[in-house]
C-alpha cells in the first residue's frame, strides 16, 4: 500500500529536535523518533509499505496519523510535493517571536514599561523588517505576535502581514490598544484570511483613559471589543491593577464577558519605564493589598458564574468548566527532575524581538539593566543567536537546578517542593541577577498566599462546581506549547 503525507503536513527538523512533523495550519510540531520520521518519509506516494511487516509501535503510529489526517492512501499519480520534503534550519526551535515593529505609540500611558510615549526604542524601516521576516523564515520561526509600541500605527502594517504571508509565517495574535482597529482594517484582514487572535488592554471602568493618558481611549477600547466580538474574532484581555482601579475589578470583568472577552489576566506595573517615575508611586499596590484584592475579588468571580477565564497575577488562575482552579506560582519539582525542568517553559521556544533588534527570552526584560548582555539581530543573524549553545540559548534553557544551584536558601525553604523559583522576568526587574529568585514568588508563599486563596475560593468555588458541573473534554496541548505565564 502506498501512502501520502497531506499537504497540510511538513517534514521538518531542527537543531535540538532533528525529526518533526510539522503542521503548517496550527503553525505547531510534533517531536518524532527516527523511525517515526522514516516511515512518514516513506509516505511519499513512491514507496510501497507493508503494514503487517512494521514493528508495532510503527503501525500504530501509521494508524494515528492516518486518522488524524496526516496521511491519505495515495492515488497513482500522487507524489510528496517538493515543499514538503525533509527540512533542516540552522537553529534550534522557535515555536512563536513575540515582535515589537515599532517603538512608538499613540497613546502616552503612564505605566508603560518600554516608554512608547517617547519611542524609547525608535522604530525600524521597512527594509529593516523585511530582512528580519527573512531571518525568522531562514531559522524555521513561522508565528509571530505583533506588538509594539502600537503596531497598527505604522503605515505599512499591511505590507507586513503581506510579506509574513509570503513566506508562511502566520500572525498569531496581534497587540493592539484598539484605537485603530475598525471594519476597514478587520476586512483588509479578512482579504488576507488572516484572522489573528487580539489582545487589548482595560484598565477598569471609568479608569482606563488615566492610565491611557488620552480621553477617549476608553470607548475607543470597547467600541474596538464590540466590533471584533461581532466578526467572531478571540480576544483577551490585560488589566493593569493599581490603587486607583482595585475596586472596579468585578464590574470590569463581567463588562469585558459581556463584551465577548475569552480571558483576562490581571497584574501590577512592572517597575520600568513610565511607571519607574516618582510622582506615579502612590498608585502601586503592595504585595499585601493586591493580595487583599484577590481575596475579595475571588469569591465574586464564581458567584458571577466564573464569566471568563481568568489569571490574578501568579496567585489564582481558572478557565470555566475545568474542575479545578489554579495557582500559578505553585509548580512542584523533585530534586531528580530540577535538572531537566525549564525554569520558565515558555522561554524555551519563544523569544521577543525588540524595535531596535534586541533578542530577549521575555518582552518584560527589554529595558531592564541586564538588557546590555542581550544580543541584536542587525549585529548578529538570528541563525547564530538560535545555536543549541549560545549564552542567549543557555538562558532560555535555564532549569529550576540552575536557579537553585544559585540560591542556597531554596534548598532550605519548606517551600521549595512547591516552588521552582518563580518568573525570570521578575528576578531581572528585583535585581542584576538572572538566575535569582523571583522576591513576589517567596513573599507569595511566605505570607501564606496558598492558604489565603485557598480559603478565598473555598465554598464559593464549590457552589460553582454544583450550579456548573465540569466537563469531560480532552483537549491536550500540542507536543511543542508551554503553559500560559501571568
Amino acid at each position: 500500500m502506498k501512502y501520502l503525507l497531506t499537504r497540510r503536513y511538513r517534514l521538518r527538523g531542527w537543531q535540538d529536535h532533528h525529526t518533526a512533523l510539522y503542521d503548517t495550519v496550527r503553525k505547531t510540531a510534533r517531536f518524532l523518533s527516527k523511525e517515526q520520521m522514516i516511515l512518514l518519509m516513506r509516505c511519499d506516494g513512491a514507496h510501497d509499505i507493508d503494514e503487517e511487516r512494521l514493528p508495532a509501535d510503527s503501525r500504530k503510529f501509521l494508524e494515528e496519523a492516518k486518522k488524524a489526517g496526516a496521511v491519505r492512501p495515495a492515488g497513482l499519480l500522487d507524489l510528496l510535493l517538493p515543499e514538503q520534503e525533509y527540512k533542516a534550519y540552522p537553529a534550534r526551535y522557535i515555536r512563536q517571536a513575540h515582535w515589537s515593529i515599532t517603538g512608538a505609540c499613540n497613546l502616552k500611558c503612564r505605566h508603560c514599561f518600554m516608554s512608547a510615549p517617547h519611542a524609547k526604542h525608535g522604530a525600524p524601516s521597512h527594509a529593516q523588517i523585511m530582512a528580519i521576516a527573512d531571518q525568522l523564515a531562514e531559522c524555521g520561526i513561522f508565528q509571530v505576535g505583533l506588538t509594539g509600541g502600537e503596531p497598527l500605527i505604522r503605515q505599512d502594517f499591511l505590507d507586513i502581514v503581506d510579506a509574513l504571508k509570503a513566506r508562511e509565517i502566520g500572525v498569531s495574535i496581534l497587540y493592539t490598544n484598539g484605537w485603530l482597529v475598525d471594519d476597514r482594517f478587520l476586512d483588509e484582514l479578512d482579504r488576507r484570511h488572516v484572522h489573528p487572535g487580539f489582545q487589548l488592554s482595560f484598565d477598569g471602568i471609568g479608569r482606563h483613559d488615566f492610565l491611557r493618558g488620552v480621553p477617549g481611549a476608553e470607548e475607543r477600547t470597547i467600541r474596538a471589543l464590540k466590533l471584533l466580538r461581532d466578526r467572531k474574532y478571540i480576544v483577551s484581555i490585560s488589566m493593569c491593577m493599581h490603587r486607583e482601579n482595585r475596586d472596579v475589578l468585578r464590574e470590569s470583568v463581567k463588562l469585558m464577558a459581556s463584551l465577548g472577552v475569552r480571558s483576562m489576566k490581571c497584574g501590577s506595573m512592572m517597575d520600568l519605564g513610565e511607571w519607574a517615575q516618582p510622582e506615579l508611586q502612590h498608585l502601586r499596590l503592595t504585595r499585601e493589598e493586591e493580595l487583599e484584592t484577590f481575596e475579595e475579588y475571588i469569591p465574586q468571580y464564581f458567584e458571577d458564574d466564573a464569566p471568563l477565564s481568568i489569571m490574578l497575577s501568579g496567585a489564582f488562575m481558572y478557565t470555566p468548566g475545568e474542575s479545578h482552579w489554579r495557582i500559578y506560582n505553585r509548580r512542584h519539582c523533585t530534586p531528580e527532575e530540577e535538572t531537566v525542568m525549564p525554569s520558565c517553559a515558555v522561554l524555551m521556544h519563544n523569544l521577543y524581538i525588540g524595535a531596535e533588534g534586541m533578542v530577549c527570552p521575555c518582552m518584560g526584560m527589554g529595558d531592564c539593566d541586564y538588557a546590555k548582555h542581550f544580543p541584536n539581530l542587525f549585529e548578529t543573524p538570528l541563525k547564530e543567536i538560535l545555536q543549541t549553545d549560545t549564552p542567549f540559548s543557555r538562558l532560555c534553557g535555564a532549569t529550576v537546578g540552575d536557579v537553585r544551584s544559585r540560591n542556597p536558601k531554596c534548598r532550605e525553604c519548606p517551600y521549595v517542593d512547591r516552588c521552582i523559583g518563580g518568573c525570570r522576568n521578575a528576578a531581572l526587574m528585583a535585581g542584576d541577577d538572572y538566575y535569582a529568585v523571583d522576591p513576589e514568588v517567596c513573599w507569595f508563599f511566605e505570607n501564606k498566599g496558598e492558604e489565603r486563596i485557598t480559603a478565598a475560593a473555598g465554598g464559593a468555588f464549590e457552589a460553582y462546581i454544583r450550579r456548573n458541573p465540569p466537563r469531560n473534554r480532552q483537549n491536550p496541548l500540542p507536543s511543542d506549547s508551554p503553559a500560559d505565564c501571568p
